[in-house]
């Protein structure tokens, strides 16, 4: 997928591709292949009654509701420049500046992620601490991440909750991260590996140390 080169069989006649499920990345996957090869026959099959997998939008008792992740992240181009080439870059909309942040629910409450923590990386100390989400245990734990060692090379990957349980502490993990995780992939996060789906976190204790020593960096 990385060549831009035309598909072929070895008879050198065009490709015929089946993709396997219409969800966010089979139907991604379907249109990427048809820029790289606008000959090949692709066929799609979906078992559902829909395509688009978890992503659904629906409309009940006035307020509008997202079944599943409704954003992604900017600072890697790769989901704008596909929007860009659907014709749809006109339809985003920018996060307003006085509603960045993120809630959870915690003990029958709402409240506010500590500012300048990003998905699992704590940029500040200061805002951790003063959280509420957390008890002074799990605060302990979470700001003590800098001196878990380094896990051993040997291990090729690692799943989500194994690796935020083992860095930031097994509070950290269900009342900050687990629930941001969860609305970004709606993957069981005992299966969601770090390898292939957070790289940026599984490079940052591989390059670093560890994720606080990574962002002093």
């Amino acid at each position: 997928m990385e060549s831009n080169r035309p598909l072929f069989c070895p008879t050198g006649a065009a490709a015929s591709i089946a993709v396997i499920g219409g969800g966010l990345s089979g139907l991604a996957a379907a249109h990427r292949l048809r820029e790289l090869s606008p000959d090949c026959a692709i066929t799609l099959y979906e078992a559902g009654e829909r395509l688009g997998g978890v992503l659904r939008t629906t409309r009940e008792d006035g307020y509008l509701l997202e079944h599943s992740a409704d954003n992604f992240i900017t600072n890697l181009p790769e989901a704008h420049s596909l929007c860009r080439r659907l014709g749809l870059e006109s339809e985003l909309l920018s996060t307003l500046p006085e509603r960045r942040g993120a809630e959870v629910v915690c003990r029958g409450e709402l409240h506010r992620l500590p500012e300048g923590f990003m998905l699992m990386a704590p940029h500040d100390a200061w805002q951790v601490w003063r959280s509420p989400l957390l008890s002074w245990r799990g605060k302990l734990r979470l700001l003590g991440e800098c001196l878990v060692p380094q896990r051993s090379e040997s291990l090729t990957d690692e799943s989500l909750a194994s690796f935020v349980t083992r860095r930031l502490g097994r509070e950290a993990f269900e009342r900050l991260v687990q629930p941001l995780v969860s609305g970004i992939y709606t993957a069981d996060a005992r299966q969601l590996s770090m390898a292939a789906a957070l790289t940026r976190f599984w490079d940052m204790e591989r390059d670093h140390g560890g994720l606080m020593r990574a962002v002093w960096r």
